[in-house]
């Protein structure tokens, strides 16, 4: 079988895919993942098919043609706009194109991805819809399906529905008012690892501080699309009060040659899979991206969360109302609240408890038996 994988061009929306990805490839399927060829080593070994436009396109787009900032303006017609419009319109002919090539039996579309839906309709192909965190609140949801769907009845083609919902965000997460859709498919989550083996990221080994083995070690990170030097500059500062070790993650496209800290205490590193940066870690320190916050979860870590913009806040919030994070606003207090969570053994039990209920969802493999058994008799 054939089975097209499609996602935003952002690690946050396509390292979810990848567990359900890898054990449809090791079952014998033929993969492969759309999205922006910028992130093709993102999804290595997967192949890519490159199709649609980058980030900054679409912010771009979308500011010409409606004045809004999309990373700011998180209003349901702008978030529909975003995703459902300008994505669309920017990249529905080569993701059409490029899908017709490969020939999919299957599509898996982020939640937030509406060309994957759209290359669904348009080749008439089975689709799934897979999370990549809290449910998008339903007006947001909306103003992005209506978009999608403008644009194919535009073609001459209509939207159709999922075969189902795989959502690997647990149900204590959720919003107070979230009800399950009766599709929905829980999946376990696991902090990511990459599968080439020759890569930088693959070649780092955790970092030791002589003389300092017994001291808390604490990760650092503001995830893979936040850059701001300044806010993790004054991180770093706050844990100086504290007798810890700091493993410092920085965005992706960084420069840390310029940044100076005391080694003896603090290693800074790029990007690293989230599997080995969680090793040996007792706090995670985060701008609570969903990944991020899923990650330290599965690994039964607790988090002091400073909440960036976006969906982050809420991700803190659900997070803290489970017991398992410390919630902070301003960065200089975050050496308080390390302190707080390394010292209330609250903390830690709620995440673990969290961790056990996560090991508890269905593994992707499990995921992709019952897809299969969903997917119409008669195939393509």
């Amino acid at each position: 079988m054939r089975i097209l994988f499609s996602g935003m061009p952002a690690y946050g929306h396509l390292l979810p895919l990848l567990p359900l990805e890898r054990a449809a490839r090791k079952a014998g399927h033929d993969t492969a993942v759309l999205t922006h060829g910028s992130m093709a080593d993102v999804v290595a070994p997967a192949k890519t098919l490159a199709a649609g436009p980058d980030l900054e396109a679409i912010m771009g787009e979308v500011r010409r043609r409606t004045g809004a900032d999309a990373w700011t303006d998180t209003s349901p017609e702008t978030v529909g706009e975003f995703f459902g419009g300008a994505r669309v319109d920017l990249g529905i002919d080569e993701s059409i194109a490029a899908a017709r090539e490969f020939r999919p039996d299957l599509i898996v579309a982020d939640y937030a991805d509406f060309l994957g839906p759209t290359v669904a309709a348009r080749l008439e192909v089975p689709w799934v819809s897979h999370a990549v965190g809290i449910a998008i609140a339903t007006d947001s949801h909306e103003a992005m399906k209506a978009a999608a769907a403008k644009r194919m009845r535009e073609r001459g083609f209509s939207p159709t529905a999922p075969l189902a919902l795989i959502d690997p965000w647990p149900a204590c997460l959720q919003r107070d008012d979230w009800t399950a859709s009766p599709d929905r498919i829980e999946v376990r989550s696991a902090a990511y690892e990459s599968e080439t083996s020759e890569t930088e990221e693959n070649s780092w080994t955790r970092p030791e501080f002589p003389g300092r083995e017994h001291l808390p070690r604490v990760l650092v990170t503001l995830g893979t699309v936040v850059d701001d030097p300044d806010t993790l500059a004054a991180i770093v500062d706050s844990l100086g009060a504290l007798d810890v070790n700091a493993i410092v993650a920085v965005n992706p496209a960084a420069d840390t040659d310029s940044v100076s800290v005391d080694t003896s205490r603090v290693h800074l590193v790029g990007f690293v899979p989230m599997s080995r940066l969680l090793d040996g870690v007792d706090v995670v320190v985060t701008s609570g991206g969903a990944g991020t916050v899923l990650a330290a979860l599965s690994s039964g870590l607790p988090m002091v969360v400073l909440p960036l913009g976006l969906d982050k806040p809420l991700n803190a919030e659900r997070a803290a109302n489970i017991g398992a994070a410390a919630v902070v606003t301003d960065p200089r207090d975050i050496a308080q609240a390390v302190g707080r969570v390394l010292t209330d053994p609250s903390f830690s039990e709620a995440a673990t408890t969290t961790a056990k209920l996560i090991a508890d969802m269905h593994t992707p493999e499990d995921i992709l038996n019952t897809l299969l058994t969903r997917l119409p008799p008669t195939g393509r």
